[in-house]
């Protein structure tokens, strides 16, 4: 019965507010290292898709001058005969 009534002091609306702030803080530093980590990822990806689109547009040239030239070549071979 002592033990109970010394812990009980302990149990006064002070200690239990700065607790829960103390858990509130940590929740709150849980979710900002996650939201953090979307952020980064977010960024990366986003800048990913960026370089493939320049690479998709740069391939497109590439492609179209390909097919200039294969038409020219195939308008040659059809002239020869």
């Amino acid at each position: 019965m002592k033990n109970f009534l010394r812990t009980r002091g302990y149990f006064n609306f002070q200690n239990l507010t700065f607790l829960g702030l103390i858990i509130l803080s940590y929740q709150n530093y849980e979710t900002r290292n996650k939201l953090n980590d979307i952020v980064s990822r977010l960024e990366y990806t986003s800048f990913e898709l960026e370089e493939i689109k320049k690479e998709t547009r740069e391939a497109t040239k590439y492609a179209k001058s390909a097919n200039t030239m294969a038409f020219s070549i195939f308008s040659a071979v059809e002239e020869k005969k």
